[in-house]
């Protein structure tokens, strides 16, 4: 059948704040059970790279935020005089550049900006608020004014937009223009516009719910410590007791249950935002002519269902090779019985003190020379700014993340950055995305500076496969180089295998909804277990609470989104194989794959890079990596 196709900078962008932050993540805790931490209690260290954002880059205030929305609503005038000349090449082209390349885009996207690092910095500042629902409504009120277009241009016959867009104004590039060029394509009507606009004050604000209740509001229990003393099991205080060798086993796996009965607890009120979720999701792909979720997450990105197909089937056929990894982590680490908590440690007598942020950015830096001293000097320009946001707060949100709005300013990026080894990791993460993200913006057109998250996570993945390739290599005894080596399994476990998993669970959600089903907290607990067990085999064990993890899981929230993780760490692997081998081929191909923006489908830029994603090969060999560092674990664990 053919498609709709919304107008993306009217709406999304909408969706986009109303999330309250979105943006390249890892912030659900892919790296999991090495997961972020967040504790104001650790002090902050200022250094030589600057620790918070500067957000008077932007705006000094919110008097100069509305002095530039008020310039914008006036501006939306303009549209006015287009309204019945769209059927000619140089009013379209006009009409073009009016409405995406000239001010009013430069002015949303800085206000746009401005408000999502607000939520990120705190979603229950009532000036995010405030200026969230404004700009909102700034962009609602630009789809009310410029609905006419796409009604006016397809209008037009298929023979007449191919003349009108093979005019020479429009240069020779077309694959901005796809939509106008396709013969079967059906636009959304009139009224169909004005419903898309109304859902849009809606869809995507269960995910807002999410972040203050998960981050702000939802309380976390007491645990009485084996000391006698009281305190409050955070994440912080359950990590430090998980990872405490001195404490019982006993003890852990109370603290485990109490820790996870916080989102239990709250079971159907997550499992009501979800379906709501679903529901809006669901709705939106009707609307825009799609049958289901799934083919319209898939179809937005320009990417064959063949490739999703290809990663669960292969994710299926190694689940042998992820249930080895734990078999061997309960032995490296003497447990006859494995549970959720156990996942935490380490195999290892090596122990890594907190390492300050500078020490840590100068020791990812030096694990990145192997990329070239032209890419060490964007991370550089970057981290130097006032555009990174280092430590925790009682308000941030969790985890960490990296966002790019218009083409005029550097990314921003976000930790809750405490001194740990995985925190180091994310540094190496978020500058992955960071990085490639201004190589676009310097090397493409306007049109072609947002890279797809699809590729995004590419980027992102290989900083932290070289990070870790690179401690490996560097490692002073076995004991370190374990170490290490464990973590960077557990990186690739957590990326490929259970992120599938969450894809097979977010599938189970979108068949529900999609059939006319509720979501019921009981059979999603049931369902969660079931695949836990299908994925990791007889070695772990589970909680009753355990069942509840989906509900903490943020990038539900984001339609069939985790299995990209899943996709990009198999296409880093190769990348990292082929640069630290000393292709110098390899190493051109990907710094030529990050400069490219979004100028091709993600398939195309990821043959630019020197990986086909509709070959099985692919991922036989990202499986091969990861085969092999097993391997070497399994040596280093039976010669201990």
């Amino acid at each position: 059948m053919s498609k709709n196709w919304k107008k993306v900078t009217a709406i999304y962008l909408a969706i986009i704040i109303a999330l309250g932050g979105c943006g390249k993540s890892n912030a659900d805790n892919v790296n999991d059970p090495k997961e972020q931490r967040k504790n104001s209690n650790y002090v902050a260290e200022e250094g030589k790279y600057p620790s918070k954002w500067d957000l008077s880059l932007l705006y000094a205030n919110e008097e100069e935020w509305l002095s530039d929305y008020d310039k914008v609503m006036e501006m939306y005038k303009g549209y006015d005089a287009f309204k019945g000349k769209l059927n000619n090449a140089r009013d379209i082209y006009d009409y073009f550049n009016f409405a995406y390349f000239s001010e009013i885009t430069t002015l949303q996207n800085k206000l746009g900006t401005y408000v999502n690092l607000l939520g990120v910095l705190d979603t229950t500042d009532p000036a995010y608020k405030r200026l969230s629902d404004k700009y909102n409504e700034l962009m609602r009120t630009e789809s009310e004014y410029n609905d006419f277009a796409e009604q006016e241009i397809f209008a037009l016959s298929f023979e007449q937009r191919k003349e009108i867009f093979s005019d020479p104004v429009f240069g020779e590039d077309k694959r901005w223009l796809t939509r106008y060029l396709t013969e079967d394509f059906t636009p959304l009507t009139e009224s169909e516009e004005n419903i898309v606009s109304t859902l849009s004050k809606g869809l995507g604000y269960s995910g807002y719910i999410f972040d203050i209740l998960n981050s702000i509001e939802l309380p976390y229990p007491d645990i009485t410590m084996p000391s006698g003393e009281e305190d409050i099991l955070d994440e912080e205080c359950y990590l430090d007791i998980v990872n405490n060798p001195d404490y019982s086993n006993e003890f852990k796996a109370s603290a485990h249950r109490q820790y996870f009965s916080r989102h239990a607890n709250f079971a159907n009120t997550f499992a009501a935002l979800l379906e709501e979720n679903c529901n809006q999701t669901y709705a939106d792909a009707l609307l825009n002519g799609y049958d289901s979720a799934k083919e319209a997450a898939l179809d937005e990105i320009e990417l064959d269902t063949k490739v999703y197909d290809m990663l669960l089937d292969t994710c299926h056929n190694y689940l042998d090779q992820q249930q080895r990894y734990y078999i061997l982590h309960a032995k490296g680490c003497d447990l006859t019985e494995q549970h959720m908590q156990d996942l935490y440690l380490i195999p290892s007598d090596y122990k890594r003190d907190r390492t300050s942020y500078d020490d840590a950015v100068d020791e990812v830096i030096s694990s990145l020379t192997v990329l070239g001293d032209d890419y060490v000097d964007h991370f550089t320009k970057i981290i130097t700014s006032g555009h990174v946001d280092v430590y925790p707060s009682d308000t941030k949100n969790t985890g960490a993340s990296e966002n790019k709005y218009g083409f005029e300013y550097l990314p921003w990026v976000t930790y809750n950055y405490q001194g740990y080894s995985e925190d180091i990791s994310t540094i190496a993460h978020e500058m992955g995305h960071a990085v490639y993200d201004m190589y676009a913006i310097e090397n493409q057109s306007p049109l072609y500076t947002d890279p797809p998250i699809f590729t995004h996570e590419v980027a992102s993945t290989t900083n932290e496969l070289l990070y870790y390739t690179y401690m490996i290599n560097n490692a002073k005894d076995n004991d370190e180089k374990l170490y290490y080596l464990d973590n960077a399994i557990s990186l690739f476990t957590a990326t490929f295998f259970r992120q599938m998993m969450y894809s097979e669970f977010e599938d189970y959600m979108y068949e529900t909804v999609e059939g006319g089903g509720s979501f019921d907290p009981e059979a999603m607990r049931s369902k969660w277990i079931e695949l836990s067990e299908q994925y990791r085999g007889d070695s772990v064990k589970y909680y009753q609470e355990d069942g509840y993890y989906w509900a903490k899981i943020n990038h539900f929230y984001r339609p069939y989104y985790v299995y990209q993780y899943a996709a990009d760490i198999a296409y880093a692997a190769s990348i990292v194989q082929r640069i630290t081998s000393g292709d110098q081929d390899a190493l051109d191909n990907y710094i030529g794959f990050l400069k490219l923006g979004n100028s091709k489908s993600p398939v195309e830029l990821l043959n630019a890079a020197g990986i086909d994603p509709l070959s099985q090969k692919t991922y036989d060999d990202a499986m091969e990596f990861y085969i092999e560092m097993l391997d070497e674990y399994e040596k280093l664990i039976e010669n201990r």
